[in-house]
């Protein structure tokens, strides 16, 4: 049987981190398109949370870099997708925000998504000196 590691894109983060992001990016559209309660985006999120964490544990990267890199890019690339979504097919407020608008709302997410990413990069590791 072959191990995940054994493919050569699971030995990169941005691969990884792309495709955890765009099925990322796709729950949040299909949420915020299925639903109309605000707090239902939280569980996507968490989805997507808990599906990186099991990922970066399953790849077993040692470089906490590469860890909080993939994490991190996976959280934009959802968000950005989501947000892309909403500003021009929902909202269609792309053009009439101004760019400073853009940036601390992506600014605001960049920072969640950080605090989040170094949560769950430094937690995939914990353990695993006693295991190997």
């Amino acid at each position: 049987m072959e191990d995940v590691t054994d493919f050569e894109s699971a030995k990169k983060p941005v691969p990884v981190a792309l495709a955890l992001g765009i099925l990322g990016g796709a729950a949040l559209i299909m949420t915020t398109e299925l639903t109309n309660t605000g707090p239902a985006i939280y569980i996507p999120y968490a989805v997507l949370i808990i599906a990186i964490f099991t990922t970066l544990r399953s790849i077993h990267w040692p470089e906490l870099s590469k860890r909080f890199t993939t994490s991190f890019l996976a959280f934009m690339v959802s968000t950005v997708i989501l947000y892309l979504f909403i500003t021009t097919v929902s909202a269609g407020t792309l053009f009439e925000i101004t760019i400073w608008g853009h940036a601390w709302r992506l600014g605001f997410m960049a920072v969640i998504g950080g605090i989040l990413s170094l949560a769950v990069a430094y937690l995939a590791d914990i353990g695993r000196s006693q295991i190997a």
